[in-house]
């Protein structure tokens, strides 16, 4: 027998609300970030465009874990969907970071000569020590005509 919504009585009806209940948990806490991952946020990108040869700063806050020695420093980006690059990022106060020990992290990235004049689209994630992704945040680059002052 079954109620107007075809769902079944009994344990087997039970059993399907208890893994659609699950389902949705799971999906609601990799949306927001609250799995057993790492969670960013606040991404920063200064300055927003230039030039070939130029380069520019990129930061986050690490929100979770929040002892830093539990993350890889590796800020993983994802342009376009194609091409993955790696920029290694630190919290203490050097090379475009602006304050030691903030739980802000910044690395400086250096836009290739050979980078198209367009907006460029990419998607950021770090991982923990044991392998986990963090939330994945998204920015724009713009690569201006001329060179590198």
């Amino acid at each position: 027998m079954h109620d107007r919504y075809g769902w079944g009585h009994g344990p087997l009806r039970n059993l399907s609300i208890l893994l659609a209940l699950a389902l949705m948990m799971l999906s609601f806490s990799s949306a927001t970030g609250q799995g057993s991952g790492p969670v960013i946020s606040d991404l920063r990108v200064e300055p927003s465009s230039g030039p070939p040869g130029s380069s520019y700063t990129l930061s986050v806050r690490i929100e979770k874990p929040r002892d830093p020695r539990e993350i890889v420093p590796i800020l993983n980006e994802v342009r376009e969907n194609m091409e993955k690059i790696e920029v290694a990022i630190h919290d203490d106060g050097l090379d475009g970071d602006a304050v030691r020990g903030d739980g802000r992290y910044s690395g400086r990235i250096v836009v290739p000569e050979t980078a198209a004049q367009q907006t460029h689209r990419f998607k950021v994630f770090i991982h923990d020590k044991a392998g986990r992704m963090s939330n994945i945040l998204e920015y724009r680059f713009t690569v201006l005509k001329g060179a590198a002052i």
